[in-house]
Parts: C-alpha cells; structure tokens; sequence
C-alpha cells in the first residue's frame, strides 16, 4: 500500500529487513535540493552520431588505466581481448590511455582535454568504446561518468588477476559461439512488501514488459508475489539461453550498528535483498549465473559505493529543516570513512568473473531511488520507463551494450540541460527559480547519473533477435522486411525481395550451411563492412562466418543490388 510519502529509497541494512526509510520522504522535500549542487556537463561529440554505433572500425576501442606497475599489470592480464578488439576494429591500434592513481574526482574533465582529444585532428581515431580497470580509487567514478557522457564506457574490476583472465576469456568464447535461443528479457521483482519495491513494480517492470511486448520481444514477469525466495532467484538465473535480466530490489547497506570492518563492507554492501535473507558475491561460485547474459540490477550500492554520496548536503539541508525525521547518518552509514576507499561491489565481480555468468552488469553507485523511472517535476508522479526500455530492447536485439546503456544516460544529459535551463531563465529574469522543480529535476539527473556499466561495453548478447526461415518468400508477413525472416540459399533471398533481378543468384550458387542461424541484418551489416574496405579476415571473426562464404555472399548480395539498380 502506496503511503504519503513518495520518495522512496532502495535501501536496507545488511542485519535487517525494514528499509532504512521505511516511510519514504514526501514529495516536498525534493525543494530544498535547488542549491545543492550545480553540475553542469559539456557536451561535446567527437564521433559521428549518424554512423553505426555497434561498427568498432568505425567507434573503435581502447583502454583506460592506472598509472604504474599495477596499471601494466591490469593491461597485461586483459592482452588477449586487445588483441581481438584490434583485430574487429580492421587492424588499428587500439589506444591505451593512463591516469594517475591519485587524481582527485573534479580533475577528469581536465584530464581529458589533455591526454585524452588533445587534438580535433585525431578526433575521428579517438576511441568512443573505452574499457577503464581498476577499482574506484584507481580510475575515479567522476572520470567514468564524465567520458560517459558521449562514450561507451564500461568498467572491470575484480580482486583476483585471475578473475580478469576469466572474463576475457568468457567473453572471446561467447563471440566465437553462435547462440541458437533467440534472446529474450526477464524482469525480476523482489517483492517483499516495502512501498520502494511496490513502486518499481508498478511503475517500471509492468509498463517495461508492455511497452516491450509490442516490439515482440520474449519478455516475462517474475519474482514471487508471496515470500520473496533467493532459490527462486537462483533458479531464473540457471536457465542456459542468454538473457537481459531486469532486477529491482532493496540494496544491503551497512548493518544498524555500522559495518565491523572494511573486509565486510566490502564484501556484503550492494548485496540484493530478499527481506531477511541477502544473495552476496559470498554465496556464490561458479554455478552458472545468467550465462553470456546482461544483468540490470536496480537497487542501492548494486555496483558500488563512492567516496562522497551526491546526497548528502540535500540531506543535512532537509534535517535542518526537520522535513527529515531520521538520521542522516543512517542513510549515509554506507559510504568510506576517514581515508577509506570507494569500491565496485563484490556481488557484480563474482558474476562477471564467473566463466558462467553474464558479459556485462548495470548497476548503481551511491542511493539508488525510485525517481529514476518515476518523474516528478511536472508536480505530479508520472511513470516514465522508457529511458529503461530501450536499454533493454536494444540489448535483447544485440546491440553492444554500451550502446544500449547510452540510451539511459541521454535521459540523464536531457535533464541536465533542463536543469541548466531553468537555472538561466531564472537569472535573465531575475527571479527565483520554482524550488519544486529545481529539485525534482537535480534528483532526477542525480539518480540517473548513479548507473555505471561494469564489463566490456563492445560485448553484446550472444543470441539472435531475428531467426532466418527456410521459406522466406512464403512466410513473409506484409510490411515486413525480409530481414525478420530465416534465408537458407541465396534463391530464397531473390524470391523474398520482389522487384530484383536475379542476376548472380543460381540455385547453384553459395548457401548457407543448414545448421548456421544467420541473421540477414548481421549479414547485411558484415557485407556493408567489407563494400567499404574493411579487411575480409577481421569482419568474418568478428560475425563469426567463415571468410570464404563471406566474400562469396558479398559477391551475390553486390551482384543483386547492381541488378536491381539496372547496372552491372
């Protein structure tokens, strides 16, 4: 039952079950955040936003590291994915950037200006995918969320260097299998009775899974609407076929009396609750966890703790003004003290570095609260899930993952610009801003700035949207593009697509294998590649086909598109 209060926090402490604000906040409280902070992000596009954004000849990749042995260390152990990164991106060499293990939090915007586009002549090789490892106070969070804000920025960080050699090493066997399971996506709710939880259900998995069931995606609901069940959990997460996972539950914070010691917190905190019991990075090994899958996990602390919470004057400010019945300590009891260090959390570590577990994992660093889907500036609740859609649409349709993560943090610059906006239109008019707004929005961009992709952002789910059928030509649904069909032989391809002549398509000619799922957008998009110069070797590795059928394939598509346009 939804209360007064409607700001709600995804927050429990570790040793109990009842939220850390078990009431919420009310609406008004959003107000007294207008002075808090005034962030504003610069925009600037180096890349083109018209090309294709899953084309790493055309983005490209590289590395973000610390600094010294360690930083060498973490390069050499993740080798083996740089080399097939170069490899995908047509031989250009990926590009390995260095920051200084001690670099304070406001100084990453200075820091890219001069190591990374120092100069607009070498913008278009600046890679726009970058891999950062190490851990937080290795590569700051502010480092990560500044390149995010045009880049595909992902993060690997785990405590074992073994660890980093299993993930590469998971990842690249992905990439050389062909899934047969078309991917599909798995909303999991937590419900165990909490408003915060009771929202997220109500205003982001039910309308997600909707908005999702019109593009014909497989998509389910889940989570036991009785007693919330970590075996319930474990048992979705067994299921052999890649899979978007979508997961919404209270975080564990630190226990009422404070964490014991450093080991714990690192350990246990971010840890996903289930009323009583929690899942930690602890009680797992390596039974297969979301295999070749993406996990979206929606709750406090998921990825990982700062050094600083981006919420801590508001909160103070609103104690002040006893609009804040609680402790702030309380809320904030998570976060390092007295030259403690920030940190990804364990439970995203385990999973990825588990040879059965998921290529990628979207989290959040800091309070995770329920504004990020449900937006309040316009005076009312509206649900809005749609920034969490397409991330989920577009990685069930393989796009790479930081593409489809990006479509989260435009939500986040839009309401950045907003804010600024109004800020501006303020001081021309001379006038005091609307606090209401002015709050909602910063709360709105501070949550949304809060998700951090961890693994690989070039990874993508390794299963076909779009299966090719046998018999295009009489299956073919109107309206529909011969790319949602299966295409066996190049004369099915002539028979589906009316209008071109089937100059170059004899029965005799090329074929694809029987047993080979081929998606024809794939195709489509590996053809493009090499039309336009992209070595033959490199693209057939990377859409895993054979390069002798791929150049006879490109040799029939050309000879069909010059047919169609009356040349040869």
């Amino acid at each position: 039952m939804q209360t007064a209060n409607e700001l709600q926090l995804l927050l429990t402490p570790y040793d109990d079950r009842e939220p850390v604000l078990k009431d919420g906040l009310p609406s008004s409280a959003a107000a007294r955040a207008d002075a808090t902070d005034r962030k504003d992000i610069a925009l600037e596009h180096f890349w083109d936003e018209t090309g294709d954004p899953d084309d790493l000849e055309e983005q490209r990749w590289g590395v973000i590291a610390p600094e010294g042995a360690a930083g060498d260390r973490l390069i050499a152990l993740i080798q083996p994915l740089i080399d097939a990164r170069r490899e995908a991106q047509g031989g250009h060499e990926v590009m390995i950037y260095r920051v200084p293990s001690a670099m304070p939090p406001d100084e990453a915007a200075r820091w890219r200006k001069q190591h990374f586009d120092v100069s607009a002549e070498v913008a278009r090789d600046l890679p726009r995918y970058q891999l950062i490892l190490g851990d937080l106070h290795e590569v700051p969070l502010a480092l990560q969320q500044h390149q995010a804000t045009d880049g595909f920025v992902g993060r690997l960080c785990f405590r074992e260097e073994r660890a980093y050699e299993a993930y590469v090493d998971k990842v690249l066997r992905w990439e050389r299998a062909r899934a047969e399971a078309a991917g599909s996506a798995r909303f999991f709710t937590v419900h165990d009775g909490t408003v915060a939880t009771a929202i997220g259900h109500r205003a982001l998995a039910q309308p997600a899974i909707a908005q999702l069931g019109r593009y014909k995606l497989e998509v389910a609901d889940l989570g036991d609407q009785g007693e919330p069940s970590v075996d319930a959990f474990l048992e979705v997460v067994k299921r052999p076929e890649p899979t978007v996972l979508f997961s919404i539950s209270h975080g564990a914070g630190a226990p009422r009396g404070g964490w014991k010691t450093d080991g714990d917190q690192r350990g246990l905190q971010g840890a996903m609750c289930f009323g009583r019991d929690k899942l930690s990075g602890g009680d797992l090994g390596d039974s297969p966890f979301l295999p070749g899958g993406i996990w979206f996990m929606l709750a406090c602390y998921g990825a990982g703790t700062p050094d600083v919470s981006a919420y801590w004057h508001w909160l103070e400010r609103l104690k002040q003004n006893r609009e804040f019945g609680g402790q702030t300590e309380a809320v904030l009891a998570g976060l390092p003290r007295g030259g403690q260090r920030p940190f990804i959390a364990r439970l995203p570590q385990v999973v990825l570095a588990n040879p059965n577990g998921p290529l990628a994992v979207i989290g959040h660093v800091d309070l995770a609260w329920t504004y990020s889907f449900e937006e309040r500036d316009t005076g009312k609740a509206l649900s809005r899930p749609s920034k969490f859609v397409e991330v989920v649409r577009t990685a069930v349709e393989t796009s790479r993952v930081g593409s489809s993560f990006r479509e989260l943090l435009k939500a986040s610059i839009l309401t950045n610009v907003e804010l600024t906006s109004v800020y501006d239109q303020a001081e021309r008019q001379r006038a005091a801003p609307d606090p209401a707004r002015l709050g909602h929005l910063w709360m709105l961009r501070q949550d949304l700035t809060g998700f951090v992709l961890l693994g690989d952002p070039a990874v993508r789910l390794p299963a076909m949207r779009r299966r090719l059928k046998k018999d295009a030509a009489s299956k073919a649904e109107p309206g529909v593009g011969v790319g949602v069909h299966e295409i066996r032989s190049t004369a099915a391809l002539a028979a589906a697509t009316p209008g071109i002549a089937a100059e170059g398509l004899a029965e005799d000619a090329p074929k694809l294998p029987p047993d080979m799922n081929m998606d024809i957008d794939d195709l489509e998009r590996a053809i493009g590649k090499l039309l336009s110069g992209s070595p033959l070797k490199a693209v057939a590795s990377e859409h895993g086909i054979e390069p002798k059928q791929l150049s006879a394939l490109k040799e029939i598509y050309r000879k069909a598109g010059r047919a169609a346009l009356g040349v040869k």
